[in-house]
């Protein structure tokens, strides 16, 4: 898909209400930036809430309207309260369900069960709970704008990471059927994969014993392939302005001329790559097999 991207400065989302899930750094916060910048009173949101505080008084510093609150998008009751944070600023037109976390890379089968669990709390049960609180509101009013975010795997496997890549899957298929639901309601529903995204959530990996040395590439693809949170928030604007399902930064088309521009660039010298932090994590010990006496 492509879109047009709007002119910055625009206050084309003047009067509008957005929230923005995991917006205290990284994509998220750019997310919100360039909403605010284009009009929109911004509610931010993150479970530190003294990092929440600090990236509204940035966006404040700006001339943005903005505010925030602390949230576990994990947990219904924190995901309500922000609902009614955004609607206590007049109105609710636009929520982002950008909140989302990695897991340790390595085997399925020796992945800790709560990492994977995280995942899932974090990345599917976040999408569920904002679109849950948001849907009602947009429904009730006639429009409103969800955007939830994919990722690496939403369109096929991805070897070592099944829980990031599962979840992104299961969020591209809820998504889908989100849109069919609300078809002819005035509510538009789109997806958002931004590509790489030059973040701590790329730059911080953990990694099974025995894998890590397989994540040495991870710099140079990112050096091909990778935006700045800048860059790749930009597209937000167009696609809660527009009927557009979804937008991919990845295409086939964007890949080789990103990808040049980057070589050209000097993006691949050891100089220039991304930091790269893998933490590595033992594996928790396999249940014995076998009798017991039952409890």
């Amino acid at each position: 898909m492509r879109i047009q991207r709007a002119a910055p400065g625009q206050d084309i989302l003047r009067g509008r209400v957005a929230v923005v899930t995991g917006s205290s750094r990284g994509l998220g916060f750019a997310m919100a930036r360039v909403l605010g910048l284009h009009g929109a009173t911004v509610v931010l949101a993150a479970r530190s809430g003294d990092d929440v505080a600090a990236a509204v008084r940035r966006l404040l510093d700006e001339g943005i309207a903005a505010s925030g609150r602390r949230c576990d998008t994990a947990e219904l009751a924190d995901v309500e309260a922000l609902r009614d944070e955004a609607v206590a600023r007049g109105t609710l037109d636009i929520w982002v369900n950008n909140a989302g976390t990695s897991g340790v890379y390595g085997p399925t089968a020796s992945t800790p069960a709560d990492d994977f669990t995280r995942v899932v709390r974090t990345n599917i049960l976040g999408t569920f709970h904002g679109s849950r609180v948001a849907l009602p509101v947009f429904l009730g009013q006639g429009h409103g704008d969800l955007v939830n975010l994919y990722g690496q795997g939403d369109r096929g496997p991805v070897a070592l990471q099944n829980a990031y890549a599962s979840s992104k899957r299961w969020v591209r298929q809820f998504t889908e059927t989100l849109r069919l639901e609300t078809k002819g309601t005035g509510v538009r529903v789109h997806g958002m994969n931004p590509g790489l995204v030059e973040t701590a959530l790329l730059a911080r990996v953990r990694s099974q014993p025995g894998y890590q040395q397989r994540l040495g590439g991870l710099q140079v693809v990112v050096g091909l392939w990778g935006q700045n949170a800048g860059e790749a928030a930009l597209p937000i604007v167009d696609l809660v302005t527009s009927d557009h399902p979804e937008f991919r930064f990845l295409t086939k088309r964007r890949m080789v001329a990103h990808g040049l521009r980057s070589v050209l660039a000097g993006r691949l010298r050891r100089v220039n790559r991304m930091p790269l932090d893998v933490t590595v994590v033992e594996p928790a010990a396999p249940p014995r097999s076998g009798g017991g006496e039952s409890p």
